[in-house]
């Protein structure tokens, strides 16, 4: 799938710096807070970049603004080997964060444009299994390069996303449904001749194409109108409060694990091998979303996600800690499946990526949020407080999920979006 693969990337990018975290605080000499800033400062740009390029990938056209972002985060990920200082860093790794907001959002709009209302959940669910095949890329790389070449060394292979570029160019075509809501029907039929052809199947005949031929504008504000402004707030809600959890516990892994009396290197190998529970937790959703519903599969996978972290924090013995972070693994994971899903599916094609973005965007607060808080709580009150604060935020985005949420599974997009 190669829209899978700018996503797999960003995920390896994005996690390079948790495994270096114990690294770079040394070289720095980063108190507990400071560290989770540095960490976190990425989804500054983040929060930037996924509005900026949801809103542009509204009026540029999907594949244009991914392949943007693509090189913007490779580029500035390989030169954050170059920091000198925190504050170096931090510039860097904000920038870095404007690309990779922008990638997330447009690689789940893209492809909910093209599946089929039978199969999207699956599809959706199954390109972001891409970002656990990032997580344990990134986890393999820094067990096999920080001890030995050194963290500098480790970033440097965030430039390989850049080679992405060329399959990105020659094998995606532009979105049929963006180019029919831009009036531009020419290029939309030869789009989907090329989809069509290459896929082996044909697309519905309705795609919810503009009436008039004419461009549609894209308005913001539209996403807070009366219509949407349900789903609106249920999407900003639930991507804070996953961001939050996700990032406070795996930003932090390597940190907690060292923090129940087990060496940086053997915490490095535990998230390598425990990374690999994130499969099957995204095919198990895969399945279950277009099974059960959207809205139940997460429900569940969230409270299982709050529930599994107590049982980490009460760890005895090695075994158990493995065996807690896979569950966390796969139940957190096959969570976030769900949520690229909803997200990509609750506005109309006019305003899809602003709305991802702008979700996206106001999530990615959190990842800035929710490292420092860990950081401060870890060294003023200890590891059972920050797992707690870490363990509401699944629990409240499940409350959030029951309360707002719609069920989008069988209904294609037009249907969804009234």
């Amino acid at each position: 799938m190669t829209v899978g693969m700018p996503y797999l990337f960003v995920a390896m990018d994005l996690l390079l710096i948790s495994l270096a975290l114990p690294y770079l605080s040394k070289a720095f000499h980063l108190p507990g807070a400071l560290a989770g800033f540095v960490a976190g400062s990425i989804f500054i740009g983040m929060m930037i970049g996924a509005s900026l390029w949801g809103f542009l990938a509204d009026v540029l056209g999907r594949k244009r603004a991914l392949q943007l972002t693509v090189t913007m985060y490779a580029i500035f990920t390989g030169l954050s080997a170059l920091s000198w200082n925190w504050i170096s860093m931090t510039i860097l790794r904000i920038v870095t964060g404007i690309g990779m907001g922008g990638t997330i959002p447009l690689c789940f709009v893209y492809l909910s444009e093209f599946i089929p209302a039978k199969h999207r959940g699956k599809f959706l669910v199954l390109l972001d299994s891409f970002w656990a095949y990032g997580w344990i890329m990134a986890s393999l790389l820094g067990y096999l390069i920080i001890p030995k070449l050194g963290w500098r060394f480790y970033f440097l292979f965030g430039t390989i996303p850049i080679l992405t570029l060329i399959p990105l160019q020659l094998y995606l075509p532009e979105s049929v449904r963006f180019l029919e809501e831009k009036g531009r029907k020419g290029e939309a039929e030869k789009a989907l001749r090329e989809v069509s052809k290459k896929a082996g199947y044909t697309l519905p005949k309705q795609l919810g194409y503009a009436k008039s031929g004419a461009e549609v504008k894209v308005t913001v504000w539209e996403l807070w109108s009366s219509k949407y402004r349900r789903r609106t707030l249920f999407s900003w809600i639930l991507w804070f409060c996953m961001v939050y959890g996700y990032y406070s516990f795996f930003l932090w892994i390597i940190k907690f694990v060292a923090g129940l009396g087990y060496p940086v290197p053997k915490a490095m190998f535990y998230a390598l091998i425990t990374s690999f529970a994130q499969i099957p937790g995204y095919f198990l959703s895969a399945w279950l979303v277009d099974k059960i519903g959207r809205r139940p599969t997460l429900t569940t996978f969230l409270v299982l996600t709050a529930a599994s972290i107590f049982g980490f924090a009460y760890s005895k013995t090695s075994l158990e800690l493995i065996a807690w972070i896979a569950v966390i693994s796969f139940f957190c994971l096959g969570a976030w499946g769900v949520v690229m899903t909803y997200t990509a599916e609750v506005y109309p094609t006019r305003i899809r990526g602003t709305g991802y973005g702008a979700a996206s965007g106001f999530g990615r607060l959190a990842g800035l949020i929710g490292p420092t808080i860990i950081g401060f709580l870890l060294d003023r009150y200890g590891l059972f407080v920050a797992l707690t604060v870490t363990s509401a935020s699944f629990l409240v985005g499940a409350l959030d999920t029951l309360i707002l949420g719609i069920e989008t599974k069988g209904k294609t997009l037009e249907e969804i979006s009234g």
